[in-house]
């Protein structure tokens, strides 16, 4: 997992999360503070000469704080997680309470909310809210707090720069536009954040403080502005589903991306699946008889104990995604790119990895294989 969410930093990184502070190319000397019409930007395109006299390089800096922020992460994944699990699952303990005390129902969302005056006032902590199906309606608040102090500190340090640039300014850059070029750069630290919590809540969900939570069949846990746009983290889907509905859903052509479809114990053989995208999905203990792959991608799925027999794997992506327990048979992944697969005590008869490109940490413990080939 450590290096799963390195590599997911990193890549955000090279994608261009940081393009509000120029990555991605052009000349690394240029300063830029959040400015969209005049005349802020002309205003600030004069107090670039002053600030870069002065030997200010605020998009370097802005680099620089996020490697050492990757780096702080990816040496402590471990104690982060473990924090991240005890105020979550003591918070956890706290709805299970007001439920069992009849002041709260089923949960159906839960809610990670970043709070710009708390980013202002460096009150590093993100707060958590736990709903019922009416979400931001639900009249009964059940909330509470997970402090996030080793992340935060990097942005209060680019704020800190933020603010000496405009005290330096000679009166050019507003305390408006400071403002609001740290909650700019306060998206990347979010995405940190974001995905520590996706991580951890793959343990969480294992804990008995929260299976002891009272959760609605369809349970959403997720991140953004209070009472804003959000990203969803985690996702249960306990409703009974049809295996020709979902069948004829996935192979409809109005989607190609699909995210956190939860399709589980289902007959989905014979079906067409080729260049389809999922992500955080869900197809645990689905009999994928016969069904094409081809130029699909799988990330960060969850297909434990799934049936592919003479199924077409061929020139797939398929990253962070757990096949354990599962049955191949006469499987052929040739030209496909696998890496962080698990296929652990799954059965793999006849599956052609020959032609594979297997990258970093592919498990097979416990796998029983039979005439297989391997790169």
């Amino acid at each position: 997992m450590k290096k799963l969410l390195a590599l997911l930093v990193t890549g955000a990184l090279a994608a261009g999360v940081l393009s509000g502070c120029g990555a991605g190319g052009g000349d690394d000397k240029v300063i830029k503070v959040a400015a969209s019409a005049t005349p802020h930007a002309e205003v600030l395109e004069q107090a670039k000469a002053i600030l870069s006299e002065q030997g200010y390089d605020l998009q370097k800096k802005s680099k620089e704080l996020a490697v050492l922020l990757d780096e702080y992460i990816k040496h402590n994944f471990e104690p982060l997680t473990a924090k991240f699990l005890d105020c979550f699952l003591a918070y956890c303990e706290k709805i299970s309470q007001m439920q069992e005390q009849g002041e709260k129902g089923a949960i159906a969302y839960l809610h990670f909310s970043v709070l710009k005056t708390n980013i202002l006032l460096k009150k590093h902590e993100i707060r958590m809210d736990a709903y019922d199906e009416n979400w931001y309606l639900d009249s009964v608040e059940c909330s509470g707090s997970y402090p996030v102090e080793e992340f935060y500190s990097y942005l209060e340090c680019y704020g800190d720069i933020v603010e000496d640039l405009r005290r330096k300014s000679g009166g050019m850059v507003s305390l408006t536009e400071t403002q609001r070029r740290v909650f700019e750069e306060s998206n990347l630290y979010l995405f940190y954040i974001a995905e520590m919590i996706r991580v951890g809540m793959r343990k969480a969900v294992r804990e008995e403080a929260y299976q002891k939570v009272l959760r609605a069949p369809c349970f959403t846990v997720c991140i953004g502005g209070f009472l804003d746009r959000f990203d969803i983290l985690y996702k249960e889907d306990r409703t009974q589903k049809d295996s020709a509905e979902v069948k004829r859903y996935l192979q409809s052509g109005n989607k190609k991306v699909f995210r956190y479809e939860i399709c589980e114990n289902l007959d989905l053989s014979e079906g067409n699946y080729e260049g389809l995208e999922f992500q955080y999905a869900s197809f645990a203990g689905c009999d994928f008889t016969k069904s094409s792959w081809e130029k699909s991608k799988l990330v960060f799925g969850n297909f434990q104990n799934t049936v592919f027999t003479d199924a077409k794997m061929e020139k797939t992506k398929i990253f962070d995604t757990d096949f354990s327990g599962a049955k191949l048979e006469r499987v052929s992944f040739a030209g496909a790119k696998l890496k962080y697969i698990s296929f652990a005590n799954a059965t793999l008869c006849r599956v052609d990895f020959s032609k594979a490109l297997l990258a970093e940490e592919i498990d097979f413990k416990g796998a029983r294989m039979i005439e297989c080939r391997l790169p």
